[in-house]
């Protein structure tokens, strides 16, 4: 048991010497480039299993540290915006409807840059944001900036459409609920109402609690009748 310790804890205390590396006048090793130790003394002259001195990052070890740390932080951020986007649009192509793609003419779209920005205290105060206008305005491309932003802020977020809720609700009855309860989940959701008429009024009573919880905790989008 003590030579499996020995075996284990030592290594740790070893500090890899690089050609260009030297010893000090304090006794300890120094980096070759930056000039810093790349060991320390235990305090109070402590020592542990004979050892009387640790590792300790020199200015280029605590600078490789942090960028490596940086790059996996980029790399889980990236994959994590990749898994929101693919699992809160139903469209591929409503990845690419962001504020940096923005031709410049719905002149609302500072209040889309405004939601996102202020979305702590809209999340908090659970506001809700119902989009108004005829077809073809863009309202749906509105929502999907605000969409990705969050997405981009890792926020979990759903967009869908008012038919493609009915078809699922219509095509099983088992497990609607659980349904509803998981699309009304997510932190933020936009329902784009793409039309509302009197047939639909029909299947109006399936979507209420879909809508009372959207209208609360995300936003909707709803063309205007002509």
């Amino acid at each position: 048991m003590t030579d499996t310790i020995h075996n284990t804890i030592l290594p740790m205390t070893d500090t890899t010497a690089e050609p260009e590396d030297y010893t000090g006048e304090d006794g300890l090793l120094y980096c070759g480039k930056c000039r810093k130790p790349k060991e320390a003394y235990f305090p109070e002259g402590k020592t542990f299993f004979g050892r009387d001195r640790h590792p300790s990052e020199c200015d280029c070890q605590r600078a490789a540290r942090k960028e490596r740390e940086a790059a996996e932080k980029r790399r889980s951020h990236l994959e994590t915006v990749e898994r929101l986007k693919r699992q809160g649009f139903t469209d591929k192509t409503m990845q690419d409807w962001t504020f940096a793609n923005d031709n410049g003419s719905c002149p609302q779209m500072k209040n889309a840059a405004g939601y996102v920005a202020r979305w702590e205290q809209i999340k908090d105060g659970n506001y809700g944001l119902l989009l108004w206008g005829r077809v073809g305005t863009g309202k749906s491309y509105f929502a999907g900036c605000i969409a990705n932003a969050l997405m981009e802020k890792e926020v979990s977020v759903c967009m869908t459409n008012f038919a493609a809720i009915l078809n699922d609700l219509a095509a099983s009855f088992a497990g609607r609920n659980e349904y509803i309860s998981r699309l009304c989940s997510f932190p933020c959701s936009s329902l784009t109402i793409l039309e509302w008429s009197v047939a639909q009024n029909t299947a109006a009573d399936k979507m209420m609690k879909v809508l009372e919880a959207e209208a609360a905790a995300g936003y909707l989008t709803c063309d205007k009748p002509d």
